[in-house]
């Protein structure tokens, strides 16, 4: 059969939760799957598994979002015509509206319709137009949890029987990491304190940065020489005791988890939550936020309330001053954390894109 196309051109350094999950999924597909992939992809997308089966076109257009958006709405449509294309699989919120073919979409959040809040005006503007029409015209809508399922059918009821939850995995790359020789240099690589908190993520206001800083303020009073350390993206807050890393190369981030001595990841809204898993399967405990992350890591975490800051730091006091406490939710952690595989997101997949190509 032709091949299944894969619509990357998402992919930009540096990664973000979409840009992780989009990637690892087409490499589970490539090493998983069976379908025949053509996977559109930019120049300088991180390094695919190689295989027969996946054939990698890389359009030019430089690093301008809008270019990418308007490829995506009138150039792509034409290259599936051409290729007679069975399926298009678009892995991050909106599709091209005129594709040929029968779209699946992968709709991580709908923070940009319930929390335009949190938004910039390019992306408000961007999902307001596409994002609604996409879900309306896909032919299966592909989720990651439960929570964005039933914000999904909240807005849109008639999408119900075509959305499918499907979690994305956590890498075997995260594990506790015992080299203590690593841990040693991925401490001075980041200028990291001995004892620390930790937050990873891109520090926008979604992610309840403030609600964080006010909630550490609290947990100073009784642990005066705790830091906390903001691993991610974006402009920092100056305030004292906290250490800001920027982003993270991925092969450090098992090492900076194990270093931590609680991951906190209090947002005000998630499709999913990677962070908290990988955080759990390297043995750090963790604090969390309602929603995706506290249905996902469940009685494995701490939860807390975003709009609450006291109850941050209850949270992740309890996990600091208890170590019965805090050895308890590290096995659970470690559990919860197996449960979640890119090779079975990768065959649930498939067998969505086979549900369509059978109706089809």
């Amino acid at each position: 059969m032709s091949s299944i196309v894969y619509n990357a051109m998402v992919l930009r350094e540096p990664y973000s939760g979409v840009e992780v999950t989009v990637h690892h999924l087409l490499c589970a597909l490539i090493r998983h799957g069976t379908f025949p992939i053509r996977a559109y992809v930019p120049p300088q997308c991180r390094t695919l598994p190689q295989s027969p089966r996946l054939d990698v076109r890389t359009p030019r257009m430089g690093n301008s979002r809008l270019l990418r958006i308007l490829w995506e709405q009138t150039c792509l449509p034409v290259l599936l015509r051409k290729v007679n294309a069975p399926l298009l699989h678009a892995p991050a919120y909106v599709a091209s509206l005129a594709a040929p073919c029968p779209v699946v979409l992968t709709v991580h959040d709908l923070h940009a319709l319930t929390h335009p809040q949190f938004c910039t005006t390019a992306n408000r503007l961007h999902y307001a137009a596409l994002l609604p029409r996409s879900i309306r015209r896909a032919a299966a809508i592909i989720v990651f949890s439960d929570y964005t399922r039933r914000n999904i059918i909240r807005h849109f009821p008639e999408a119900a029987p075509r959305t499918a939850v499907i979690p994305p995995g956590i890498s075997p790359s995260f594990s506790r990491c015992t080299d203590d020789a690593h841990l040693r240099s991925v401490k001075a690589k980041y200028a990291l304190p001995d004892d620390f908190l930790l937050f990873v993520g891109d520090l926008s206001a979604r992610k309840n940065i403030g609600g964080l800083l006010a909630a550490f303020a609290h947990i100073r009073k009784r642990h005066p020489d705790i830091r906390l350390v903001l691993a991610g993206s974006g402009a920092p807050i100056p305030q004292d005791h906290v250490h800001y890393t920027g982003y993270i190369e991925q092969a450090d981030l098992p090492a900076l988890y194990s270093l931590a001595q609680v991951f906190v990841f209090p947002s005000h809204d998630e499709g999913f939550g990677i962070p908290p898993l990988e955080a759990m399967a390297c043995g750090c405990p963790v604090v969390c936020s309602g929603g995706a992350p506290a249905e996902n890591c469940g009685a494995a975490a701490l939860a807390c309330d975003p709009n609450n800051p006291l109850t941050i730091a209850e949270a992740t006091l309890a996990l600091l001053d208890n170590p019965t406490l805090r050895h308890e939710k590290v096995i659970a952690g470690y559990s919860t954390a197996a449960a979640f595989s890119w090779k079975n997101a990768a065959r649930a997949t498939e067998d969505v894109y086979a549900n369509v190509l059978g109706k089809r």
